[in-house]
């Protein structure tokens, strides 16, 4: 699978930056807005619980959401014939639906507090904030799904600018929206909740209209041949590519009702979501790797793309340790957190723990985008199960054994990542041989 052909001419390691940096801007500004969020509920009244709440809310909302996160993929691959482009539209509105009214219903005071309670392990104190928050994210599947579309064309046509111009426009809508939390009297958990949906739909439409100003959804005059054309063909060339980001974040939903089970639970939950917010605006900057591996595949020699992969998560995890490490590190967490002692200290171990996690993200993005260029996406759904099922079960160890819920995520994260990227490395290399 590849995004489109295009003739073989020299690219360096600068060209591959410059082009992603557009890319990475998208990733970085949408990550931005998980520690805009949790600086200001850490201002706001009742900071843990609202910390903690919202942490699970969008864990749930983002499982919800995972079916269709490689739509943008499936965009970029498929953009290359009308007839798909139709059928992948189609396919994209209807599970974008089902995935927000499966959301809406889970988010149903009557449904969620059982599940909530019997499944997940929630305390009891946050259930109704819970509730609340993903009722209000109801439409946040669909909106996903709507946007990734869009953003699969532009990138695509090579309006990179244009999906990092959306993002920022969301990135602007959430903190409009989290300071109208200063000035009204409003809980942070649905003042949260509010500012995470109002982002993404403006984003959904921004995308919109760059991908029509710019021509993008015009179909091209050159079809390619040997792509699926209705829904059924749709549905069996995407499956694969859903399924491994299922497991993900269904392994992530999971590790936050582990952390429930913790002793110090609500701690835990708090910190780990505010320390893994830090961490993913760093981490997510390395994501749209699989996109240059995929896109110039055919162009550049795999040597020289895993030499881009590694020089940048290099970059960004040697941002993430000075983070961890230094005076300023120490000013970020507390201007993050506010003055909450308990949870600064609980933040910094796990950030310096998790300061390898850019590496591995951007080596695991890299290797999965040469397995998925070679239509071995298999490969890419047996690592992802054996990395979130590591995952899983050191947590549940560590809880059981009475480690600090924070840092038992945070060494369960690291462990399961290290899992993944070698049996991507080991089945790449196979391949090779």
């Amino acid at each position: 699978m590849k995004l489109k052909e295009t003739q073989s001419q020299p690219v360096s390691l600068g060209s591959l930056w410059r082009e992603f940096l557009p890319l990475s801007l998208s990733d970085v500004t949408m990550a931005c807005g998980d520690p805009m969020m949790t600086t200001t509920l850490a201002h706001l009244p009742d900071a843990q619980n609202n910390l903690a709440a919202v942490g699970i809310a969008k864990s749930l909302a983002i499982f919800f959401e995972s079916p269709i996160i490689m739509i943008l993929h499936a965009a970029n691959a498929l953009a290359g014939s009308e007839g798909s482009r139709k059928a992948l539209w189609r396919f994209t509105l209807f599970v974008g639906a089902g995935l927000t009214c499966l959301l809406s219903l889970l988010g149903l005071p009557i449904i969620f507090n059982f599940v909530g309670v019997s499944l997940l392990g929630i305390p009891s104190a946050m259930l109704t904030t819970v509730s609340r928050v993903l009722l209000l994210m109801g439409a946040w599947p669909f909106a996903i799904a709507w946007r990734r579309y869009f953003q699969g064309l532009l990138i695509y046509h090579g309006q990179s600018r244009a999906v990092a111009k959306a993002s920022i426009f969301r990135l602007f809508t959430l903190a409009l929206v989290l300071t109208g939390g200063f000035f009204f009297p409003i809980s942070g958990g649905i003042l949260a909740g509010l500012a995470l949906i109002s982002g993404v739909v403006v984003e959904a439409m921004a995308v919109t209209v760059f991908a029509r100003l710019s021509g993008a959804t015009i179909p091209p005059q050159i079809e390619q041949p040997n792509l699926p054309r209705n829904l059924a063909q749709v549905w069996k060339f995407y499956l694969p590519l859903a399924n491994s980001m299922m497991v993900v974040w269904g392994g992530r939903a999971i590790l936050i009702s582990i952390l429930a089970r913790a002793e110090d639970a609500t701690i835990a939950i708090a910190a780990w979501s505010a320390a893994w917010g830090l961490v993913l605006v760093i981490a997510n900057s390395t994501r749209m790797v699989q996109q240059m591996v995929i896109k110039y595949r055919h162009q550049v020699s795999d040597r020289q793309l895993l030499t881009f992969a590694i020089s940048v998560g290099t970059a960004c995890s040697s941002l993430l340790l000075l983070m961890s490490i230094t005076p300023i590190g120490d000013r970020i967490v507390q201007s993050f957190i506010g003055n909450d002692l308990t949870l600064a200290n609980s933040i910094k171990p796990v950030l310096l723990i998790c300061a390898i996690v850019p590496l591995f993200v951007a080596l695991q993005n890299a290797t999965q985008g040469f397995l998925v260029s070679e239509n071995r996406t298999g490969h890419v759904n047996l690592s992802t199960w054996l990395g979130t099922g590591t995952l899983l079960i050191i947590a549940t160890f560590a809880i059981n054994k009475g480690m600090n819920g924070a840092m038992a995520a945070a060494i369960a994260m690291i462990t399961s990542m290290l899992v993944e990227v070698t049996c991507l490395l080991w089945r790449r290399a196979a391949k090779s041989q």
